[in-house]
């Protein structure tokens, strides 16, 4: 069963990401990773095939989906990702997304 808040956090990076270009701006790029590191702080399980899923429903093209979903799942697996400027998102991003679903 997909994860509600996964699914949210997507639709939440999909309102200010510019879908039809997926990660490829720098900007773009770092709010996803901060974003998830978040949800895995938050202890949140993060899997490659709820992000792909999720994006696709968001309009990320299929290539786009699946970096961004890789992209999720390493960092939902431990990974330290190297996060440029910042921060990317309001301290309580995380209870917003909750409060939503």
């Amino acid at each position: 069963m997909m994860s509600k808040i996964v699914t949210e956090a997507v639709r939440t990076l999909s309102l200010s990401t510019n879908v039809s270009t997926g990660l490829s701006h720098p900007n773009d790029e770092n709010r996803a990773k901060e974003l998830f590191k978040i949800l895995h702080e938050k202890g949140e399980v993060i899997l490659k095939s709820d992000v792909v899923s999720a994006a696709l429903e968001e309009g990320w093209s299929v290539s786009s989906a699946d970096q961004l979903g890789s992209l999720a799942q390493q960092i939902g697996e431990g990974k330290k990702p190297r996060i440029e400027g910042g921060p990317w998102w309001k301290a309580d991003i995380y209870e917003l997304i909750v409060a939503r679903i």
